[in-house]
């Protein structure tokens, strides 16, 4: 995986959502243990979702995977997961910009850059009380995991801030 902070194609209507990247390759091997939030909530939801997941199983390791357009909707939440003592994990996905839908504001994208996103989102994680580690290889991540359920199992929240590039086509499972 690249990252790079001004990715090619944010001048142009790109669908490049968390759910499109990852879902399609995520296998659920336990009944119930996927909760998808669809597009019945707001942008942003996991986290909450996760939160409330874990005050449900505090037994199970939780793992909400969002954009960095999501994380700027309902991120700070990663600071009630930490106070609260409630563990859970964050894989973000960190490709410097925000999906929209085709034709969106093209005007306002151009102009002011409204597509366009920029953070160190671990370091965000730290100063809200939780752990944060960056991915920048793809061999990562792994690891990454590991160590998200331990510091979990230690009671600590996480979020991995996974540096990765915005891409226009999206796998069709």
């Amino acid at each position: 995986m690249q990252y790079s902070p001004n990715p090619k194609g944010c001048q142009r209507a790109v669908l490049n959502y968390a759910r499109d990247s990852i879902v399609p390759f995520y296998t659920a091997t336990t009944p119930h243990s996927y909760i998808g939030w669809g597009k019945t909530t707001h942008l942003g939801f996991g986290i909450p979702l996760m939160i409330g997941t874990k005050l449900a199983h505090p037994d199970k390791f939780c793992l909400n995977m969002m954009g960095d357009g999501a994380f700027g909707m309902s991120g700070l939440d990663i600071e009630t997961s930490a106070r609260a003592g409630i563990p859970i994990t964050t894989v973000l996905l960190n490709n410097g910009g925000m999906a929209t839908y085709p034709g969106g504001f093209p005007v306002a994208r151009e102009r002011y850059g409204v597509s366009n996103m920029q953070g160190n989102y671990a370091q965000i994680a730290e100063g809200l009380g939780a752990v944060g580690i960056i991915v920048k290889k793809a061999g990562e991540m792994r690891p990454a995991l590991q160590e998200a359920q331990r510091l979990n199992a230690d009671g600590k929240t996480v979020l991995i801030d996974v540096h990765t590039s915005m891409e226009s086509k999206q796998s069709r499972f």
